[in-house]
Protein backbone atom coordinates (compact mmCIF):
# COMPACT_ATOMS: atom_id res chain seq x y z
CA UNK A 1 0.00 0.00 0.00
CA UNK A 2 1.33 3.66 -0.87
CA UNK A 3 0.69 6.37 1.81
CA UNK A 4 0.37 9.95 0.62
CA UNK A 5 2.60 12.26 2.15
CA UNK A 6 0.56 13.48 5.04
CA UNK A 7 -0.45 9.97 5.73
CA UNK A 8 3.33 9.13 5.57
CA UNK A 9 3.91 12.24 8.35
CA UNK A 10 1.26 10.35 10.70
CA UNK A 11 3.13 6.83 10.28
CA UNK A 12 6.52 8.25 10.84
CA UNK A 13 5.17 10.72 14.05
CA UNK A 14 3.06 7.21 15.45
CA UNK A 15 6.59 5.25 14.87
CA UNK A 16 8.38 7.94 16.37
CA UNK A 17 6.61 7.90 19.45
CA UNK A 18 6.51 4.34 19.99
CA UNK A 19 9.99 4.12 19.55
CA UNK A 20 10.41 7.04 22.50
CA UNK A 21 8.52 5.47 24.78
CA UNK A 22 9.49 1.97 24.24
CA UNK A 23 13.12 2.79 25.48
CA UNK A 24 11.86 4.81 28.00
CA UNK A 25 9.56 2.72 29.59
CA UNK A 26 9.02 -0.64 28.46
CA UNK A 27 9.35 -2.44 25.54
CA UNK A 28 5.29 -3.69 25.44
CA UNK A 29 3.81 -0.04 25.30
CA UNK A 30 0.97 -0.11 23.08
CA UNK A 31 0.02 2.83 20.74
CA UNK A 32 -3.46 2.02 22.65
CA UNK A 33 -1.61 3.02 25.99
CA UNK A 34 -0.15 6.21 24.61
CA UNK A 35 -3.77 7.56 23.54
CA UNK A 36 -5.06 6.68 26.77
CA UNK A 37 -2.12 8.66 28.53
CA UNK A 38 -2.80 11.72 25.89
CA UNK A 39 -6.52 11.56 26.72
CA UNK A 40 -5.58 11.64 30.97
CA UNK A 41 -3.39 14.32 29.94
CA UNK A 42 -6.00 16.59 28.82
CA UNK A 43 -8.87 15.13 30.77
CA UNK A 44 -7.26 14.66 34.49
CA UNK A 45 -9.62 13.59 37.15
CA UNK A 46 -12.42 11.68 35.01
CA UNK A 47 -13.38 8.51 36.25
CA UNK A 48 -12.78 5.67 33.87
CA UNK A 49 -16.49 5.79 32.79
CA UNK A 50 -16.11 9.51 31.77
CA UNK A 51 -12.65 8.99 29.94
CA UNK A 52 -14.31 5.57 28.36
CA UNK A 53 -16.77 8.03 26.36
CA UNK A 54 -13.66 10.40 25.24
CA UNK A 55 -12.06 7.38 23.70
CA UNK A 56 -14.31 5.74 21.04
CA UNK A 57 -11.95 3.00 20.08
CA UNK A 58 -11.59 1.03 23.12
CA UNK A 59 -13.66 -1.28 25.80
CA UNK A 60 -13.66 -0.85 29.83
CA UNK A 61 -12.14 -3.90 29.85
CA UNK A 62 -9.43 -2.94 27.76
CA UNK A 63 -9.22 0.84 29.36
CA UNK A 64 -8.98 -0.77 33.06
CA UNK A 65 -6.40 -3.22 32.00
CA UNK A 66 -4.15 -0.15 30.30
CA UNK A 67 -4.74 1.55 33.20
CA UNK A 68 -3.35 -0.99 35.21
CA UNK A 69 -0.56 -1.75 33.20
CA UNK A 70 0.04 2.56 33.18
CA UNK A 71 0.05 2.97 37.01
CA UNK A 72 2.62 1.49 39.58
CA UNK A 73 1.64 -2.17 39.46
CA UNK A 74 0.53 -3.59 36.67
CA UNK A 75 -2.52 -6.07 35.95
CA UNK A 76 0.49 -9.09 36.42
CA UNK A 77 0.96 -7.78 39.80
CA UNK A 78 4.62 -6.45 38.36
CA UNK A 79 6.11 -3.14 39.17
CA UNK A 80 4.83 -0.72 36.19
CA UNK A 81 5.43 2.77 34.70
CA UNK A 82 4.07 5.16 37.70
CA UNK A 83 2.45 7.25 34.90
CA UNK A 84 -1.00 7.08 36.37
CA UNK A 85 -2.54 7.07 39.43
CA UNK A 86 -6.15 6.28 40.85
CA UNK A 87 -6.99 7.97 43.68
CA UNK A 88 -10.95 7.34 45.08
CA UNK A 89 -13.52 10.78 44.79
CA UNK A 90 -13.93 12.24 48.23
CA UNK A 91 -17.85 12.76 46.94
CA UNK A 92 -18.54 8.92 46.31
CA UNK A 93 -15.71 6.36 47.58
CA UNK A 94 -16.89 3.96 44.64
CA UNK A 95 -15.45 6.69 42.20
CA UNK A 96 -11.37 6.42 41.58
CA UNK A 97 -10.29 9.13 39.36
CA UNK A 98 -7.39 8.96 37.01
CA UNK A 99 -4.29 11.37 37.08
CA UNK A 100 -1.29 11.81 35.97
CA UNK A 101 1.87 11.03 38.52
CA UNK A 102 4.88 13.72 38.53
CA UNK A 103 6.53 10.84 36.41
CA UNK A 104 3.96 10.76 34.09
CA UNK A 105 3.40 14.42 33.88
CA UNK A 106 7.94 14.67 33.19
CA UNK A 107 7.28 11.90 30.55
CA UNK A 108 4.61 13.54 28.69
CA UNK A 109 6.33 16.88 28.70
CA UNK A 110 10.03 15.12 27.50
CA UNK A 111 7.73 13.35 25.16
CA UNK A 112 5.82 16.32 23.46
CA UNK A 113 9.13 18.25 23.31
CA UNK A 114 10.86 15.60 21.68
CA UNK A 115 7.69 15.10 19.02
CA UNK A 116 8.27 18.83 18.18
CA UNK A 117 11.33 18.54 17.62
CA UNK A 118 11.19 16.11 14.34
Amino acid sequence: MQLDKKEQQYADMLDKALRFARARLTPDITAQRLLILISVCQNEGLNQRELLSKLETTSITALSRNLADLSSLTTKKLPGPGLLELRVDPMNLRIKRIYLTAKGRSFVKRWFKTMGSR
